[in-house]
């Protein structure tokens, strides 16, 4: 019995043929494949759920326009709610927010006898504002965002 060596061969066989794929264009520039690598990732592996930090993230480095609608709800809403009594025949009353709070609004609690002048944050101090003395005591919760 005789063996026989055959070779097939395509007829349009090309050999050592390199592929080139042209870089992509991204907002006016280049991007080559594999072009960012993980030290440009301020040493992020990969981008699993949960895996950025505010540490790797730039200050002001993610706009509006670069967030989907509705990614910010109120778990990720950073807030206070501060109590604050005026006394009766008092105009004035206060209570103890977070530095570099921001007043968001307020609302009252309790009685409410006099028009409100002015909410003011100063510090760390609320401060509630009436137009005329209290006749009684007026409660307030004052709502404000944490920096």
């Amino acid at each position: 019995m005789e063996l026989y060596d055959t070779k097939f061969k395509s007829t349009n066989y090309v050999e050592n043929t390199e592929v080139k794929e042209d870089p992509k264009k991204i907002e006016g520039g280049s991007l080559a494949r594999k072009s960012i690598t993980d030290d440009k990732l301020r040493g992020v592996s990969s981008l699993a759920d949960d895996s950025v930090t505010n540490a790797m993230l730039q200050s002001n480095s993610v706009s509006k326009t670069k967030m989907s609608d509705d990614s910010v709800g109120n778990a990720e809403l950073d807030y206070e709610v501060v109590a604050v009594t005026v006394l009766a025949t008092a105009t004035t009353g206060t209570g103890t927010a977070t530095t570099g709070s921001v007043i968001l609004g307020y609302y009252p609690t309790g009685n409410q006898d006099q028009f409100i002048d002015n909410v003011a944050i100063s510090g760390t101090t609320v401060t509630i504002t009436l137009a005329a003395a209290a006749t009684a005591n007026n409660t307030f919760n004052v709502v404000l965002l944490k920096s």
